[in-house]
């Protein structure tokens, strides 16, 4: 992939500059790519169109937001 390919990125909500998932933007896989962008748009993602080495610099910033914990009651 060059430096001028573009690519969608899934850009989180919650972290801003961060993105969880990318796509290379590809004239022949379009319909697959279009499916994809509406999952993530479902997801609740903001999809960019960016170049590459900026989707790069998204992905790294992405945390992993972590698992609530779940509460247990205490015995009496």
């Amino acid at each position: 992939m060059s430096d001028k390919q573009m690519c969608y990125v899934a850009a989180d909500p919650q972290q801003p500059g961060a993105a969880w998932a990318a796509m290379a933007d590809l004239p022949e896989y379009k319909k697959d790519t279009a499916k994809e962008i509406a999952s993530w748009v479902r997801s609740g993602a903001t999809v960019m169109h960016v170049d590459v080495e900026t989707a790069r610099a998204m992905l790294s910033k992405w945390v992993r937001p972590s698992k609530a914990q779940k509460s247990q009651g205490s015995l009496i």
